[in-house]
Protein backbone atom coordinates (compact mmCIF):
# COMPACT_ATOMS: atom_id res chain seq x y z
CA UNK A 1 0.00 0.00 0.00
CA UNK A 2 1.34 3.36 -0.85
CA UNK A 3 0.37 6.85 -0.13
CA UNK A 4 -2.13 7.25 -2.93
CA UNK A 5 -3.89 4.54 -1.48
CA UNK A 6 -7.06 4.78 0.88
CA UNK A 7 -8.05 3.79 3.96
CA UNK A 8 -11.05 3.59 5.81
CA UNK A 9 -11.08 3.51 9.68
CA UNK A 10 -14.96 2.03 11.17
CA UNK A 11 -15.36 1.80 14.78
CA UNK A 12 -17.81 1.72 17.48
CA UNK A 13 -17.05 4.73 19.63
CA UNK A 14 -16.03 3.48 23.02
CA UNK A 15 -13.10 1.19 23.41
CA UNK A 16 -13.52 -0.25 19.93
CA UNK A 17 -12.50 3.63 18.87
CA UNK A 18 -9.79 3.68 21.56
CA UNK A 19 -8.49 0.29 19.72
CA UNK A 20 -8.57 1.87 16.00
CA UNK A 21 -7.05 5.17 17.60
CA UNK A 22 -3.53 2.88 18.57
CA UNK A 23 -3.50 2.41 14.95
CA UNK A 24 -2.31 5.70 14.62
CA UNK A 25 0.96 4.31 12.85
CA UNK A 26 -1.23 2.92 9.59
CA UNK A 27 -3.37 6.05 9.63
CA UNK A 28 -0.72 8.70 8.96
CA UNK A 29 0.79 6.69 6.29
CA UNK A 30 -2.41 6.73 3.98
CA UNK A 31 -5.44 8.85 2.78
CA UNK A 32 -7.91 8.49 5.37
CA UNK A 33 -11.04 8.70 6.98
CA UNK A 34 -12.95 7.84 10.17
CA UNK A 35 -16.33 6.55 10.85
CA UNK A 36 -17.69 5.76 13.93
CA UNK A 37 -21.01 6.87 16.27
CA UNK A 38 -21.63 9.91 17.88
CA UNK A 39 -21.21 10.01 21.56
CA UNK A 40 -19.42 11.73 24.33
CA UNK A 41 -16.20 9.31 23.77
CA UNK A 42 -13.14 11.42 22.51
CA UNK A 43 -11.28 10.78 19.74
CA UNK A 44 -7.54 10.51 20.74
CA UNK A 45 -4.41 9.98 18.87
CA UNK A 46 -6.18 10.16 15.22
CA UNK A 47 -5.19 12.65 13.40
CA UNK A 48 -7.14 12.26 9.63
CA UNK A 49 -9.64 15.15 10.22
CA UNK A 50 -12.13 13.70 8.08
CA UNK A 51 -14.58 11.67 10.15
CA UNK A 52 -18.11 10.87 9.67
CA UNK A 53 -20.34 10.23 13.11
CA UNK A 54 -23.45 7.94 13.18
CA UNK A 55 -25.93 7.66 15.39
CA UNK A 56 -25.36 5.07 18.29
CA UNK A 57 -27.53 1.81 17.72
CA UNK A 58 -28.82 -0.21 20.33
CA UNK A 59 -30.01 -3.99 18.78
CA UNK A 60 -32.20 -4.77 21.50
CA UNK A 61 -34.17 -1.44 20.57
CA UNK A 62 -37.74 -1.88 18.95
CA UNK A 63 -36.73 0.83 16.10
CA UNK A 64 -33.20 -1.13 15.80
CA UNK A 65 -34.13 -2.75 12.52
CA UNK A 66 -35.32 0.04 10.57
CA UNK A 67 -32.35 2.26 11.84
CA UNK A 68 -30.03 -0.91 11.17
CA UNK A 69 -31.43 -0.53 6.93
CA UNK A 70 -30.75 2.77 7.44
CA UNK A 71 -27.33 2.24 8.30
CA UNK A 72 -26.79 -0.08 5.36
CA UNK A 73 -27.55 2.97 2.87
CA UNK A 74 -25.53 5.48 4.72
CA UNK A 75 -22.83 3.28 4.37
CA UNK A 76 -22.98 2.38 0.92
CA UNK A 77 -22.78 6.24 0.16
CA UNK A 78 -20.07 7.21 2.10
CA UNK A 79 -18.26 4.40 0.65
CA UNK A 80 -19.16 5.62 -2.81
CA UNK A 81 -18.31 9.05 -2.30
CA UNK A 82 -15.13 8.15 -0.63
CA UNK A 83 -13.94 4.93 -2.58
CA UNK A 84 -11.06 3.73 -0.24
CA UNK A 85 -9.30 0.75 -1.55
CA UNK A 86 -9.49 -1.20 2.53
CA UNK A 87 -11.63 -0.86 5.47
CA UNK A 88 -9.98 -1.26 8.97
CA UNK A 89 -12.52 -2.30 11.54
CA UNK A 90 -12.00 -3.44 15.58
CA UNK A 91 -16.15 -3.85 15.18
CA UNK A 92 -18.97 -3.51 16.48
CA UNK A 93 -22.13 -3.11 15.46
CA UNK A 94 -21.40 -0.01 12.54
CA UNK A 95 -18.74 -2.68 11.59
CA UNK A 96 -20.73 -4.90 9.67
CA UNK A 97 -22.18 -2.71 7.47
CA UNK A 98 -19.27 -1.79 6.41
CA UNK A 99 -17.52 -4.71 5.94
CA UNK A 100 -20.93 -6.20 4.05
CA UNK A 101 -21.38 -3.08 1.75
CA UNK A 102 -17.53 -2.93 1.25
CA UNK A 103 -17.01 -6.25 0.31
CA UNK A 104 -19.64 -5.71 -2.68
CA UNK A 105 -18.27 -3.17 -4.15
CA UNK A 106 -14.66 -4.82 -4.18
CA UNK A 107 -13.06 -3.25 -0.96
CA UNK A 108 -10.36 -5.10 1.21
CA UNK A 109 -11.71 -5.88 4.45
CA UNK A 110 -9.33 -5.94 7.58
CA UNK A 111 -10.81 -7.05 11.07
CA UNK A 112 -9.27 -6.82 14.33
CA UNK A 113 -11.10 -8.47 16.88
CA UNK A 114 -10.94 -6.75 20.46
CA UNK A 115 -8.93 -6.97 22.63
CA UNK A 116 -10.96 -7.92 25.28
CA UNK A 117 -12.08 -11.38 23.68
CA UNK A 118 -9.32 -13.56 25.26
CA UNK A 119 -11.59 -16.90 24.87
CA UNK A 120 -14.71 -15.87 23.13
CA UNK A 121 -15.48 -14.75 19.44
CA UNK A 122 -17.79 -11.44 19.52
CA UNK A 123 -20.95 -11.22 17.41
CA UNK A 124 -19.72 -8.72 15.16
CA UNK A 125 -16.11 -11.17 14.48
CA UNK A 126 -18.36 -14.63 14.03
CA UNK A 127 -20.47 -12.13 11.55
CA UNK A 128 -17.50 -10.80 9.38
CA UNK A 129 -14.88 -13.96 9.57
CA UNK A 130 -15.59 -15.38 6.25
CA UNK A 131 -15.56 -12.10 4.38
CA UNK A 132 -12.42 -10.95 5.53
CA UNK A 133 -9.34 -10.08 3.71
CA UNK A 134 -7.49 -10.15 6.78
CA UNK A 135 -8.92 -10.66 10.23
CA UNK A 136 -6.32 -11.07 13.00
CA UNK A 137 -6.75 -11.49 16.76
CA UNK A 138 -4.85 -10.44 20.02
CA UNK A 139 -4.57 -13.33 21.84
CA UNK A 140 -3.03 -16.71 20.76
CA UNK A 141 -6.18 -18.17 22.05
CA UNK A 142 -8.32 -16.82 19.96
CA UNK A 143 -6.57 -18.71 17.00
CA UNK A 144 -8.70 -21.81 18.41
CA UNK A 145 -11.76 -19.75 17.88
CA UNK A 146 -10.57 -18.18 14.48
CA UNK A 147 -8.34 -20.99 12.82
CA UNK A 148 -7.83 -18.59 9.47
CA UNK A 149 -6.59 -15.59 11.23
CA UNK A 150 -3.59 -14.42 11.95
CA UNK A 151 -2.05 -13.31 15.35
CA UNK A 152 -1.14 -9.74 15.70
CA UNK A 153 -0.51 -9.61 19.25
CA UNK A 154 -2.31 -6.44 21.74
CA UNK A 155 -2.83 -2.86 20.49
CA UNK A 156 -2.42 -1.79 23.77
Amino acid sequence: MGKNKKVAFVASSGGHLEEISRLKGIEEKYDSFLVTEKSDFEIKNFCSDKRYYLPQMNRRQITFMPKFIWLFFRTLIILLKEKPDFIITTGALIAYPFCVVGKLLGIKVVYVESFARVTEPSMTGKLVYNMSDLFMVQWEDMLEQYPKSMLGGGIF
